[in-house]
């Protein structure tokens, strides 16, 4: 599933692939530490969780 995170550094909203986890009673994504921006190129740190589904 992708989540949307905002760029540290120039503000931009970006799209980050969240790993499906297996649990059986509720559906859990692993994220990444950081993420790129697609704008500026600049490694930003990914929020903690709860994190916003992208459309």
């Amino acid at each position: 599933m992708d989540f949307v995170f905002v760029c540290n550094w120039c503000g931009p909203e970006c799209v980050v692939w969240g790993d499906p986890v297996t649990s059986w009673w509720t559906q859990r994504y692993q994220l990444p530490d950081e993420f790129e921006c697609w704008n500026c190129g600049g490694e930003s740190t990914s929020p903690p969780p709860p994190w916003t589904p992208a459309e």
